[in-house]
């Protein structure tokens, strides 16, 4: 019985990651501790944003920003840091998954930026078992699996994601995205395999 918006909205507020674990990804040192979330890791949440186009025939530019979730941090790479090799890395390795959700556009988008995407696993597809035979999105996901509600303010879902810096709002909104993303599958692992 698909979820409706009355009822999303009833359940208490995701638990996102707080301002402390969100890293805007500019200097070495962020770098470096990116670098040291990743050695024992097998998966990441992945979630991209993109400056929306509204004329017709306007070109998609984005992504302009990458966003990598790990259980404490999640990191927000900026358009200017697309070229960094710790990223190129990861989203290279098919050994580390990238978990999110509709990612089909992704790789694609990102290969317009010399960046190879390897490793990806759409959560979009995963809740048949749920009675839902199309595609899920993130809010729907993660009232079911969480039972929380993951807020989408419409004006930042629409706000212009080329800007540095970003806003508040935004980094927030970008983060909870990835990191909502990775809680999912971490959950759907523990339903799927209970004795792990």
């Amino acid at each position: 019985m698909p979820l409706d918006k009355a009822t999303l909205s009833q359940l208490p507020a995701f638990q996102g990651v707080s301002d402390q674990q969100m890293i805007d990804v500019k200097q070495p040192e962020q770098v470096l501790l990116f670098e040291q979330q990743l050695e024992t890791l097998n998966c990441v949440g992945f979630d991209t944003e993109s400056k929306p186009t509204f004329q017709k025939g306007e070109v998609q530019t984005g992504p302009h920003l990458i966003q990598i979730a790990t259980p404490e941090y999640t990191f927000l790479f900026p358009y200017s840091q697309f070229q960094q090799p710790a990223l190129k890395a990861l989203l290279a390795n098919p050994k580390i998954l990238k978990v999110g959700f509709g990612l089909k556009n992704d790789k694609k988008l990102l290969h317009k930026h010399q960046l190879k995407l390897e490793g990806l696993f759409d959560l979009s597809h995963q809740f048949k078992d749920f009675g839902y035979d199309n595609q899920v999105g993130i809010q729907t996901a993660v009232a079911l699996i969480l039972q929380q509600y993951l807020a989408k303010p419409h004006r930042v879902t629409v706000s212009n994601w080329s800007q540095q810096p970003l806003s508040l709002m935004q980094k927030r909104y970008a983060a909870n995205d990835a990191y909502a993303s990775l809680q999912v599958y971490l959950a759907l692992q523990k339903i799927k395999n209970p004795s792990d």
